[in-house]
């Protein structure tokens, strides 16, 4: 079971994604948020990570796993 998650969300006209409590961002596209997202999840010394987004209606969607090469849009 992972439990180290990236989470990306959009609050007002802006996406960030947060980690452990502290918030990234902003970002001007869902794209550009995955995209940091995904590079700090890759630096991150603990294996089980996840990069997982989080829209208005709180459903969740994982687009990257630690062991990943890329993911969408890299």
């Amino acid at each position: 079971m992972i439990n180290n998650h990236f989470v990306i969300s959009q609050r007002d006209s802006v996406w960030q994604f947060s980690f452990r409590g502290d918030v990234t961002g902003p970002f001007t596209s869902k794209a550009d948020a995955i995209r940091a997202a995904i590079q700090a999840a890759g630096k991150v010394s603990n294996a089980d990570v996840e990069v997982v987004v989080r829209d208005a209606d709180v459903t969740a969607e994982t687009v990257w796993r630690s062991g990943q090469t890329n993911g969408p849009g890299t």
